[in-house]
């Protein structure tokens, strides 16, 4: 019987959501398929191939981008119960954690997503700053070693059975402390989520454009490319906002008017700053754990 716990420490679910409802992302997707659905659907052939699967796939990128519904959409394809740990809600709970994963390894198949991983295993000494002291998006708070060891135990105890198909969050690379990324039975593979691009944000605005009454010549292109900085959520707000502006006029359908209104109420999550480190930070990495 799936449930969803009554606090949101973590939950466990038959997956809602699949690839059509993600905008975006297309290579992200597409390694994803490669790194996560391809073992479970066909393990014993790409044992035959002398392929190894990954042991555990770290996804990094902004807040806002939809992180979490990629790992979902996964276990849509492949028919597992889709297991989602709350990194922020576990801070300090080492008893829920473990259980967590004791309730991840009891499906017959299952796909274990962990957010905030920068949050439960943050690295000594590591910074959150953009340019200009600019620390959008720091955690306010960071787990105690004691829990990042439980994390590393339950991890390593899940991979020796290996049941469960582990994937991960985080919003900075750069500060997650090494032991979880470099060790080969941890997180052995990354993911990179790039700041929304035009094309990007295009796909995102369909969709929720797409979810509301509109007006025909709704022009997607344009709104696209006067949304530099923005993530999936400000997208969101974006389209509300809109749809506020409509019911205040008395209107049925949102149209373009309404959508530029909306802009100059929607401050934009990513700096120009955040942008450009998001990709240095990419840049800077070692390709070889971005490859199967």
């Amino acid at each position: 019987m799936h449930r969803r716990l009554e606090k949101i420490f973590y939950e466990i679910r038959k997956p809602r959501l699949t690839w059509d409802d993600i905008g975006g992302y297309a290579e992200a997707k597409k390694v994803l398929k490669e790194m996560v659905c391809l073992p479970i659907r066909k393990r014993e052939e790409m044992t035959a191939m002398g392929l190894v699967p990954p042991a555990g796939i770290l996804m990094w990128g902004p807040l806002g981008t939809g992180m979490t519904m990629l790992p979902e959409a996964c276990a849509s394809e492949v028919g597992a119960t889709f297991v989602y740990v709350s990194g922020q809600e576990m801070l300090g709970k080492q008893g829920e954690l473990r259980e967590a994963f004791r309730e991840a390894e009891a499906e017959d198949s299952a796909i274990l997503y962990i957010s905030d991983i920068d949050w439960l295993a943050p690295r000594a000494g590591a910074g959150y700053g953009w340019d200009a002291g600019n620390e959008r998006g720091k955690p306010p708070t960071f787990a105690d070693r004691e829990l990042t060891e439980t994390l590393i135990r339950e991890i390593d105890a899940l991979q020796e059975r290996g049941r469960v198909t582990l994937l991960g969050g985080c919003y900075r690379i750069d500060v997650v402390d090494q032991a979880v990324i470099k060790e080969k039975s941890r997180f052995n593979r990354k993911v990179f989520l790039p700041p929304p691009d035009p094309e990007a944000r295009r796909e995102i605005l369909a969709i929720y454009t797409g979810k509301v009454p509109v007006n025909g010549s709704i022009d997607l292109d344009e709104l696209a490319g006067r949304t530099e900085g923005y993530v999936g959520w400000d997208i969101e707000n974006l389209v509300k906002k809109a749809g506020l502006i409509t019911l205040e006029e008395d209107r049925k359908e949102i149209r373009q008017t309404d959508l530029i209104a909306a802009l100059g109420s929607i401050r934009p999550w990513l700096t120009p700053d955040m942008t450009a480190g998001y990709h240095r930070l990419y840049e800077e990495d070692c390709p070889h754990h971005y490859h199967f």
